[in-house]
């Protein structure tokens, strides 16, 4: 006689993905999931989860630096910025003096990382967008240009929704892990159901539900990142 074969699953349990913490209420935090957008919005237990810090709008505005010999001027395109600009003071350094098509100019992003040279009386079009025009007095090495782009509060700061990696306002960063599957319906945050892991844990590699498409190289960076900013050690 042969026996019958019974199986049985259980439901995904906070255990699969956190194999230990320091302690619940060091490690864990509540969060507030962003609402669906033409759709319903859900997390997995396991998501990697990324905060909103920059969902507001982006404005622009240029000054001469005090001193400079040269009397011209630089005007911001409109748009005046490229799509993923970072926000801060990039620099406009003359380093070729001279008129229009001579004038020579360094622009460095607010990391001090160079961007491109522009040229006086040519367009420039890359992370920021403006024409430098030379006036009576022409410009000379030194000559200097500020470009700040300054981002306003958003209404949708702080709140919390899947990570990607390809991001720019703040969820390209992970915040931590969910620890529940959670709703926001369309339209609508969800304010009371968000449950994450987000410090000083080991987790289970092989628990993480990672967002489709997300490269072996883009999984390690981040997995580096969190154990160095978090740590948030994963393990298999």
């Amino acid at each position: 006689m042969s026996l019958g074969v019974f199986k049985a699953t259980r439901p995904v349990q906070v255990s699969d993905l956190v194999k230990r913490e320091i302690d619940m209420e060091l490690c864990r935090e509540r969060f507030t999931l962003l609402a669906g957008d033409g759709a319903a919005r859900s997390v997995e237990l396991g998501t990697p989860l990324g905060k909103i810090s920059a969902s507001g709008t982006i404005t622009a505005t240029q000054a001469a630096v005090a001193g400079n010999t040269g009397d011209g001027t630089l005007t911001l395109a409109n748009p005046a910025f490229a799509d993923g600009a970072k926000t801060g003071v990039y620099t406009v350094t003359c380093t070729t003096g001279g008129a229009d098509g001579t004038s020579k100019f360094r622009v460095e992003d607010p990391d001090g990382v160079l961007v491109g040279t522009a040229t006086g009386g040519a367009a420039f079009d890359k992370a920021v967008k403006f024409t430098i025009a030379g006036g009576a007095t022409a410009f000379v090495a030194g000559d200097a240009f500020t470009v700040t782009l300054a981002r306003a509060a958003g209404a949708n700061d702080a709140k919390v929704k899947e990570w990607d990696p390809a991001a720019t306002d703040g969820s390209e960063v992970i915040w931590g892990f969910s620890l529940r599957s959670v709703t926001a319906a369309d339209g609508v945050d969800n304010t009371t159901d968000g449950l994450a892991i987000r410090r000083m844990s080991v987790l289970r590699s092989l628990a993480i539900k990672w967002p489709a498409g997300t490269t072996d190289a883009q999984k390690a960076a981040a997995l580096s990142d969190i154990e160095e900013r978090l740590v948030l050690v994963a393990r298999t």
